[in-house]
């Protein structure tokens, strides 16, 4: 107990002497807190008495608490106690300015302008400026992290002020900002993977100490910019395994875990649990490859489409941890609109589409056409990857409808790495995919003209997505992404079949609704209360 307090002491100490004296001994401090902490590791943590107003996570393959370099799920869930990105997403898929203030649009969509907040302290005392921020997106963009990918259409960015900060694109997409929801860290921090890596942010909990091997203690920020958090402690221990990792939350002696962490479909915990779903922006879809000549038609894609039951896939295959939808955007988003709540096949339609194009019944019951003199038979071969037994039930679902309605459908399965090969080579005819859309719902990777899974092309989508992107009235961008929608659901490219469900799992002890989206699983934090 001493041991910790010296800890507490010489930190809270030293970073009132750095703020008069400089950036050295902020680095001293961390050294020493470093020194202090590695020999606390012994502690018997029977004698330090628990701070009851608190609550408890887990962590699983730790690795290191820097939030851009750990591959650790249950890390990155902990870490987002400590640290804050720029914007979040609500629960409408909206940007929400967290250590931004607030930000412009220039006129071609190319140059987003931000304000940042400028009441922002770093947890050793310092000040949160645009240099952390720009160090943070050096780092991303320098490919030693996995948010590299959010920021492949930025072309520059520069710190324009202490507190602003300039970001060129190279062409405009819908709401950029939506996309700049990874952790910010502090200026020259240090970015080698290493477990001694003491966590330093701007969030609602500051590292304390090491209590015992495997616990860890996060006190609530007193300068934390949105208020001092009303829980005073957050506890973290190591999990050696996912057993031990589920019976701990089963046993409340962790408070949250996430489907991200733990197979929901495999695992059901036991006890006062609540379920805080969300949609995720995971999309599985139907694709078809327009090589194929027997799909180049409009028509033929339309009534393949009208033939799936995705009702039957969501509610039988994947146990409605999904949600149906037939326009390709996440039914959460502000954005969504389609008003259809039923997602049944419909044969009869399936039949008109499929005869506008030419289709007919044989006396065999299958379905042909004559095209030039010769004969086709609608026959189909569904892929899908092996790896997945889900995607595999849903391939056979779609390929059995088929069937019964006289085209004939086979389903090819083949492992994951010989699945991606066949489709970039477009060595198939209807597939089975997923993709996780962007945070700022831009479908540019599925239809795109410069380069997609089907060899579609449509330049009018390319326009319009620039148009969202140039537009900062929500009105006009829901009129773009519902011209947006409209041509996807008429060209048919692919057929969205459902956005999955994602869930965070609380215990008793957290009284607060939780109310999780893609940009962060626990947010508003500093609101948390306890029973």
């Amino acid at each position: 107990m001493y041991r910790v307090k010296r800890i507490i002491t010489i930190f809270v100490v030293c970073c009132f002497v750095a703020g008069l004296s400089g950036c050295g001994l902020i680095d001293m401090v961390k050294q020493r807190i470093k020194e202090e902490t590695s020999h606390t590791a012994a502690v018997d943590n029977t004698t330090e008495k628990e701070i009851t107003n608190s609550i408890s996570v887990g962590i699983l393959n730790f690795d290191t608490f820097n939030p851009l370099l750990t591959k650790s799920q249950t890390v990155k869930e902990c870490m987002e106690f400590v640290y804050e990105p720029l914007f979040d997403v609500d629960e409408k898929l909206r940007p929400v300015p967290i250590l931004a203030k607030d930000y412009t649009v220039s006129p071609d969509g190319r140059t987003i302008d931000i304000n940042l907040q400028d009441n922002v302290l770093w947890q050793d005392g310092s000040e949160f400026t645009a240099y952390d921020v720009a160090y943070t997106i050096k780092q991303i963009r320098s490919g030693i992290t996995e948010y590299t990918g959010l920021l492949d259409n930025m072309a520059d960015y520069m710190a324009t002020g202490d507190h602003s900060l300039r970001i060129v694109l190279n062409y405009s997409v819908p709401d950029f900002v939506s996309l700049l929801t990874f952790p910010i860290v502090q200026y020259q921090t240090d970015m080698k993977l290493s477990s001694e890596y003491i966590p330093l942010g701007t969030g609602p909990f500051m590292y304390s100490s090491q209590l015992s091997v495997g616990k860890m203690s996060f006190s609530a920020y007193e300068n934390y910019h949105k208020g001092r958090p009303q829980i005073d402690n957050l506890y973290v221990y190591t999990a050696p395994d996912i057993y031990k990792y589920e019976t701990m939350f089963e046993a409340s002696e962790i408070d949250l875990i996430t489907d991200k962490s733990v197979d929901l479909t495999e695992y059901t915990p036991r006890g006062n649990i609540r379920n805080n779903e969300y949609i995720t922006n995971k999309m599985t879809f139907v694709g078809y490859n327009f090589r194929n000549e027997l799909l180049t038609g409009t028509e033929t894609r339309q009534g393949l489409s009208k033939l799936i039951d995705k009702e039957a896939i969501v509610n039988s295959i994947i146990y409605s941890k999904g949600v149906a939808c037939d326009v390709p955007l996440n039914p959460s988003s502000i954005y969504y609109y389609d008003t259809n709540t039923k997602f049944k096949a419909d044969e009869v339609v399936a039949a008109q589409h499929l005869g506008n194009d030419g289709w007919g019944v044989n006396k065999d019951g299958q379905y042909e056409r004559t095209v030039n003199g010769e004969k086709q038979y609608l026959g189909l071969e569904i892929l899908t990857n092996s790896d997945s037994t889900e995607k595999v039930k849903i391939a056979e679902e779609i390929a059995e409808s088929f069937t019964d309605f006289g085209i004939d459908a086979v389903v090819n399965t083949v492992p994951y790495d010989e699945y991606t090969a066949k489709i970039a080579v477009g060595d198939y005819d209807v597939m089975i995919g997923e993709i996780e859309v962007g945070a700022n719902l831009d479908l540019s990777p599925l239809v795109s003209s410069a380069g997609n899974y089907f060899s579609y092309s449509n330049r009018d989508l390319d326009t319009i997505i620039g148009q969202i992107g140039m537009t900062s009235d929500e009105e006009q961008k829901k009129e773009l992404f519902r011209q947006y929608g409209d041509i996807i659901v008429k060209d048919m490219p692919f057929a969205p079949l459902f956005y999955r469900k994602g869930n965070v799992l609380s215990g008793a002890k957290i009284k607060s609704d939780i109310v999780p989206t893609i940009g962060k699983l626990f947010r508003n934090i500093e609101t948390w209360s306890v029973k």
